[in-house]
């Protein structure tokens, strides 16, 4: 798996190359979000080699109406857009900055009790490459007992910084031993 600093240089490195294409800032926010789940696919979760499990993007959960950006799900699971929880081993909602607005966490929340009802089994990852202070705060409190599945890898000062402020590199390391033990 690749190091994080590589990660990261190399996808701030990309962010300021968007940020001077002269896009609307939504242009450049959906960019970015599409973008970001390619990148942490190819360079984090493409590693995971696990014996009888593949990756499947967007796909929802059956029962559960939430669309995720990866699951890991047994290899002979079908490829029908939504999957019976008993073949679903982890899911992975991966955002470049956070979400936008508490209203969104509240609701993500939810699907995290959704999922841990359907199937208490399944591992839950939501990682954001970047959030602010005030907004991780909040964010790891109303996820409450989901907040070991939560990975914050920088600190994106005022929301706009690039680089970021700070980085986490042991969320990183709490990241890769966690998928890791993915079984």
């Amino acid at each position: 798996m690749i190091r994080f600093k590589e990660f990261r240089d190399r996808w701030v490195d990309f962010c300021k190359r968007i940020n001077k294409e002269g896009l609307s800032k939504g242009e450049r926010g959906k960019g970015i979000g599409a973008e970001f789940e390619k990148y942490f696919f190819e360079n984090v979760l493409s590693s995971l080699k696990i014996q009888g499990q593949k990756l499947v993007s967007q796909r929802k959960i059956r029962g559960i109406n939430y669309k995720w950006d990866f699951l890991l799900v047994n290899e002979n699971s079908s490829d029908m857009f939504e999957v019976d929880p008993s073949e679903v081993l982890a899911v992975f909602e991966v955002k470049a900055h956070g979400g936008y607005g508490y209203k969104s966490v509240y609701h993500l929340r939810d699907v995290f009790d959704s999922v841990e009802r359907a199937n208490p089994q399944i591992k839950i990852f939501y990682v954001t490459f970047r959030e602010t202070d005030t907004y991780d705060r909040k964010d790891r409190e109303i996820f409450g007992k989901h907040v070991q599945e939560y990975y914050r890898l920088s600190n994106s000062g005022d929301g706009v910084q690039l680089p970021p402020k700070a980085y986490f590199p042991n969320e990183w390391d709490r990241l890769v031993k966690d998928l890791s033990e993915l079984r």
